[in-house]
């Protein structure tokens, strides 16, 4: 035993000489010679190694938070405005985003866009209820909201379809997420009742 000890300080004693006071205070004054504040400039722009998914994962987190504590109110600032509330429809499939509505008309519609199954189901979205919307799509729907995006950037959905209540008949919703201006946002909804 005591030989393992005395090998630890024969070991430790070097290291403790290397940092001494001194030592310390000599390194000090070359790293801060001048008494001028140092100013560091704080980036307000995403780093580098934060991609789009990671973007929108954050955004879906707040969005499920904010829902689950029924807090309508943050989540406006979430959408990107004209937000559009619909789709044309079309003979092979969904057409144009329709029924926008801007940030003023929000109040009129929140609880039609985020309705009671929204609220309740929405939280609990999975990953299966998530999808990466392929650039190349052919669908008009995609292709018209990605003009609305900044270029090079992803666009995500969240699809949940669910039974309705009393009934043999199912309901679905929709959300479409997408970079504008720098900032991941909510570009429109659709789901089987209309919100306007």
């Amino acid at each position: 035993m005591k030989a393992v000890r005395i090998l630890n300080i024969l070991i430790v004693l070097p290291f403790l000489i290397c940092c001494t006071t001194e030592n310390g205070q000599s390194q000090a004054k070359e790293n801060y010679a001048s008494d001028k504040p140092v100013k560091i400039s704080v980036s307000k722009e995403i780093p580098k190694n934060v991609n789009d998914e990671q973007e929108f994962r954050k955004l879906l987190e707040n969005l499920k938070g904010n829902l689950k504590n029924k807090n309508l109110n943050k989540v406006v600032s979430l959408l990107n405005f004209p937000f559009y509330t619909s789709h044309k429809e079309v003979a092979n499939g969904v057409g144009i985003p329709i029924d926008p509505i801007g940030a003023a008309e929000f109040n009129n519609y929140k609880t039609t866009i985020f309705n009671a199954d929204v609220l309740r189901i929405l939280p609990q979205c999975k990953e299966d209820n998530l999808s990466e919307i392929d650039n190349k799509t052919d669908e008009i729907y995609y292709q018209s909201l990605r003009k609305l995006t900044d270029s090079g950037s992803k666009m995500y959905e969240v699809y949940m379809q669910y039974p309705e209540a009393n009934t043999q008949a199912e309901s679905y919703f929709s959300f479409i997420f997408g970079k504008v201006n720098g900032k991941f946002k909510m570009l429109s909804t659709y789901g089987k009742w209309p919100v306007k």
